[in-house]
Formats: C-alpha cells, structure tokens, sequence
C-alpha cells in the first residue's frame, strides 16, 4: 500500500471512521484529546456523499464497475484529508453491499491501495454492536443513558435493531436497506400508495420470526440513527430538550407529503437534503413497517452511529 500517512505529517491525537455504506460514504474526522468536561473526543470534521454502491449490484449480487469507480473516486478525493492521521488511528468499514457482492475484492483491493489502509468488511452482527456504542456514546451525558434502549439505524442494504442499556442484549442485522427497496418495491421509479404499501408489508414480513424476542425484553425508549431517521426526524419538526423526533401523527404527515409524488426523482421538501429524497419512501416504508409491527408511538433522534462506534470502540480498546 502507498503511503499516504507521511510520518512528518502525522499528528497523533487524530482519529478517522470510513463508513464505505450502501447508499453513502461518510468520514469522521475526531482529536482524540478528552475535553475538560469529559467528552472522550473532540469531532474535527463530518463529510459524506451519496454513492450508491448497492445501486451497483445485479441480480446475481456483481458489483458494477461503475459503481465501483464512483466509491473509489470519492476515496481518491477524500486521500488529503488524512494525511495527518496515523494509519493505526484510521478505522475503515464497508457494510452490506461489500458483504453480500461476489466480486467485493474488485472494490475492496483498490480502496485499501488508495487508503494506506486496509478496508474492513463489518459482519451485520458486528455493524449493529458498533451502531449501539455509537448511539450510547452520544446518550453519556443524557437522560437516557440509564435507560433500556431499541435501537433501529436503516441503511443503503441493511436495517439494524438491537436492544439493550449499556452493553447490547439482542442483536439482528436484516436484509433490508432504502437502496434495495427503491429497486424492488419502487420499479420504474414510480411512487404510489399500493408500492409504498407493499413495502411496509416486506419490511413487517423480514422482522417477523424475530419480533416476540424484542417485545418480551422490552424497552423504555427507542432511538433511530442513519441518515433515513435524521431525515424523516428533521421532517417530522418535533422536538424534546434539542433533540428531534418522530411520532405516528408525523409519519402520516410525511407520507401524505411523499405520495404527492409521482416519481422518486421529484421528491423535494423543504428541509430534505435534495441528495436523500429518491430514497425516502423505501427508508419511510421500512421505518412504517418496524414501528406497526413493535407498536412504537415515539423514535428520537441520535447522530452517534457506526463509526461514533468504532472510534469509541478504539479509544477504549476494547
């Protein structure tokens, strides 16, 4: 591999997450100095950029080249960026497209060359572990860190729902992820209510062998991380003490608000990245389908995910 970290660069307190996503690709950037008041790290920078690697996939789960040059190329552009970290300090993971590609290696090879860094494939078990420290790591310092928590993040290829306080209790990675919907359950791009509802019974349907172990556990708040939450939280204009939420009255609104459209190429609200609305009514049907199914009223918003996780996972070594 090159080395892009020059040892003269290098500045040690620094820390990178790579999340190589399904719909996106997202880096942290974080100094790894606690502050005064306790916070393990300092956030520096947070960039992202819509790829869709899953877009890439055929029916036979081969990865386009294109699509394969298109992550690359935001890899190659992302490179100055991490000069200055340490090689050992830059935490690199690829999710459900690159564990379910047959040709993952085509991608994966490259990335690592133009990173320095070699491109780890997260297990959908290990992605939903990272995903609750995420989440738990950004509640430290809240009313809810105390409290027995549902966790849903839905991604590009996958949704994850793990419960548990502190450490997670049960953890399951499904199948399902707002680019994969799109394809299957929007076909010619075409929004309408039969679709939309045909999605939410797919997503109830993928859940359904596992839901009696989430209900007898329980759980005393539910918190969503991902960029389909943030985006159908901020939509919703709820809040409590800072934070946005979701409820059964918000979704209505919003699902009005997206059956309005006749095509996922004209979903355009005020307040929604322009990037995320040809994926909101998969991420929606699917959210829909997890809330009716474990009859949640309230979802709250939390912006620690994966790679929150795997910088405090590091931080702390364990």
């Amino acid at each position: 591999m090159p080395d892009i970290h020059k040892p003269d660069q290098i500045l040690p307190y620094l820390a990178a997450a790579i999340d190589l996503g399904s719909n996106s690709f997202h880096v942290t950037l974080i100094d790894m100095r606690p502050t005064l008041s306790g916070e393990p790290y300092v956030v520096l920078s947070r960039a992202g950029e819509k790829i869709q690697l899953a877009a890439g996939l055929d029916e036979a789960n081969v990865l386009s080249q294109e699509a394969i040059e298109r992550g690359l190329n935001w890899l190659r552009r992302l490179v100055p960026k991490l000069a200055q970290v340490a090689p050992e300090h830059c935490h690199v993971m690829a999710t459900n497209t690159l564990r379910v590609a047959q040709n993952a290696s085509a991608f994966i090879n490259p990335a690592s060359a133009i990173l320095g860094v070699q491109v780890k494939v997260v297990t959908g078990e290990e992605e939903a572990e990272l995903i609750f420290r995420g989440v738990i790591g950004e509640l430290a310092y809240g009313r809810y860190k105390n409290a027995d928590k549902l966790v849903i993040d839905i991604g590009g290829g996958s949704t994850e729902l793990i419960q548990g306080c502190k450490s997670p209790q049960i953890v399951n990675s499904y199948p399902m992820g707002c680019v994969a919907f799109s394809r299957k359950y929007f076909p010619n791009r075409k929004i309408t209510a039969k679709a939309m509802q045909q999605a939410v019974e797919a997503a109830q349907d993928i859940i359904a062998s596992k839901l009696e172990i989430y209900q007898q556990q329980g759980w005393q708040v539910c918190i969503g991380s991902s960029g389909t939450v943030k985006a159908l939280a901020c939509l919703s204009g709820l809040k409590e003490d800072g934070t946005y939420y979701l409820n059964q009255a918000s979704m209505a609104n919003i699902e009005r608000q997206l059956l309005a459209f006749d095509n996922l190429d004209e979903v355009k609200i005020d307040g929604l990245r322009p990037d995320r609305g040809e994926v909101l009514p998969a991420g929606y049907a699917i959210l829909k389908g997890i809330m009716q199914s474990l009859q949640l009223d309230r979802i709250y918003f939390s912006t620690g995910a994966l790679r929150e996780g795997a910088l405090l996972r590091s931080l702390r070594g364990a």
